[in-house]
């Protein structure tokens, strides 16, 4: 696979008003996009957070827009999504349904598959490789 572009983006903390900004840790969100067949694969690596969601959001939604309509994203190597993240894939999943497309996750890691089935949007989304312990 042909890796088309590659993002990092910083994760952006709040500084309390008052105090002196502190050195926070950095977290970041890689994206790799590249093309197999009929699907857009994108890989993302790294935390999926309020600060994150809104490049991605852009990139996917510019996907959409050049004409790409089954989208895969490899999240086998995503650290934690929170409710901002999986509100931005919900709003992908039903803006490439307008469009008769599709978005797939493949390999969503346990401690995520968790929390999807936890949000009951383990059927929502197409997922494969799972890799979650079953439910019990």
């Amino acid at each position: 696979m042909r890796s088309l572009e590659s993002r990092n983006v910083p994760e952006i903390t709040p500084v309390p008003t008052g105090k002196p900004p502190e050195a926070a840790p950095v977290a970041e969100l890689k994206l790799v996009i590249g093309s197999e067949s009929e699907e857009t694969v994108v890989t993302l690596a790294g935390g999926l957070t309020m600060a994150t969601a809104c490049l991605l959001g852009r990139v996917l939604t510019e996907l959409v827009d050049q004409g790409h309509r089954f989208l895969v994203l490899d999240v086998s190597s995503l650290d934690s999504c929170d409710g901002a993240g999986w509100t931005l894939l919900l709003g992908i999943r039903w803006r490439l349904a307008t469009v008769s497309g599709r978005l797939r996750l493949a390999g969503l890691p346990p401690r995520l598959m968790r929390s999807c089935r936890q949000m009951e949007l383990a059927e929502v989304f197409e997922l494969d490789g799972l890799t979650a312990e079953p439910v019990g």
